[in-house]
């Protein structure tokens, strides 16, 4: 029911984009981010572009067609032609002040609650598909509960939430890497299999201490996700020069370990000062005061920024706008120093150790009781059809096996690590 009350609202912005500036041909509507990479959490922003091919907002067809008009023409079509040329100044009116033309269009699509206002109506959308919510025994009137025309800031956008589906959308204009940047992010996660499930844990961590917004100075899904390929590629190194050539993280991984060294990385080890972090060519890292890089990547007021590399555009810092990245810091290590208490040895017992460092709602609680009833249903089919486990069990058990005592291996090495430290501090 999420999913598809998403995919109504994004064809009802995109329809209602393209009546305000002149139709598919004068503009193009282009979802992009999670909702396009199947990243989104339930509460994440659907994000847009909205770009004009034509940037100087004229309708070439029309005005062919005005300039070869005959002078006896007919009244009927001079007006029908008065009329066409009296839109493209509407049209060229909006593309002049788009933020503010799409704000009015939003305000009118959705309408404005009123504190007065108690009628309870059934949504429906520009098809007649009603549309209703879970959060409430009885549907809602839909309304804006927030909108905003954000103008001063790196990006501007026209930000607004719809009620009762409390969806918020986010509408940039004419911003590059938008659609483009998801496209790269599925190759990554067809390389890189753990990407997607550190994703979402790490999302729902950061969206859970709001500091997921980056015109707030938080870290954006794009930023992170790029932070986590940039530890994947490092990581799979590492494994490669421990145990050989054979070692992938794209078949065998341990996710917990992963989440680890994650946290262990951002929030202890890594040198926000001096080093910049580039995902292209297998990944590498640089120093931010090089001569090529530091005119972008080097901030003299905040030198304590990240600088990530736009692997689209190797002139753009995609971690410019993350100015809270010291208090992010350490976020990730005080989640490292919390989980390290509970997998290290001697163990701390407790119902949920990822629960320590994410709060749990009543939807993840539905989720793991619909997972361990599947999970049980499964296995009595299992039983029920007799002995007829495959044959490479044994080996998977025994790499298994041999996975559980590298990621023990490296819980004592941690163990020991940040024992140090603290004798040290």
């Amino acid at each position: 029911e999420e999913l598809r009350t998403r995919d109504v609202m994004v064809e009802r912005v995109t329809a209602l984009a393209q009546r305000v500036f002149g139709g598919k041909d004068k503009c193009l509507v282009l979802p992009f981010g999670s909702q396009m990479t199947g990243l989104c959490l339930p509460n994440s922003d659907i994000d847009f572009v909205i770009r004009f091919p034509d940037e100087n907002g004229k309708d070439e067809g029309s005005t062919k067609k005005n300039n070869t008009a005959q002078k006896g023409e007919q009244k009927s079509k001079t007006t029908s032609a008065n009329s066409g040329e009296e839109e493209d100044e509407e049209y060229i009116i909006a593309r002049a002040d788009p933020l503010n033309a799409l704000a009015k269009a939003v305000r009118e699509e959705f309408g404005v609650l009123s504190k007065f206002e108690t009628d309870v109506t059934t949504p429906t959308n520009s098809a007649g598909t009603t549309l209703t919510t879970s959060r409430d025994k009885n549907p809602i009137k839909e309304h804006l509960s927030y909108l905003e025309v954000i103008s001063q800031t790196r990006v501007p956008l026209v930000k607004f939430t719809v009620a009762p589906y409390d969806i918020d959308i986010d509408v940039c204009f004419n911003q590059p890497g938008g659609p483009e940047s998801a496209e790269l992010m599925h190759r990554f996660m067809y390389s890189m299999p753990p990407l997607r499930p550190l994703t979402f844990v790490l999302k729902y961590f950061l969206a859970s201490r709001e500091i997921n917004k980056p015109f707030t100075g938080g870290i954006g899904s794009y930023l992170l996700q790029l932070m986590i390929v940039s530890f994947l590629q490092h990581r799979s190194r590492e494994e490669i020069n421990d145990r050989g050539r054979s070692a992938s993280l794209g078949t065998h991984f341990n996710l917990g370990s992963l989440l680890l060294d994650f946290l262990e990385l951002y929030g202890m080890d890594f040198n926000y000062v001096t080093t910049g972090i580039s995902v292209r060519t297998d990944g590498y890292y640089f120093p931010k005061g090089s001569t090529d890089k530091k005119p972008v990547f080097w901030q003299p007021s905040r030198p304590f920024m990240l600088a990530m590399e736009n692997p689209l555009d190797i002139t753009a810092d995609v971690g410019a706008g993350a100015y809270r990245i010291q208090m992010i810091k350490n976020v990730f290590e005080h989640a490292f120093k919390t989980l390290m208490a509970y997998v290290s040895e001697p163990l701390e017992e407790t119902d949920s150790i990822l629960a320590k460092i994410i709060p749990p709602t009543e939807e993840m609680e539905k989720r793991r009781v619909f997972k361990m009833v599947s999970n049980i249903e499964e296995a009595v089919v299992m039983a029920s059809s007799g002995n007829g486990a495959d044959v490479g069990d044994d080996n998977r058990n025994n790499e298994e096996s041999d996975d559980e005592e590298n990621t023990r291996k490296r819980r004592k090495k941690k163990s020991r690590k940040l024992s140090s430290k603290k004798r040290r501090s």
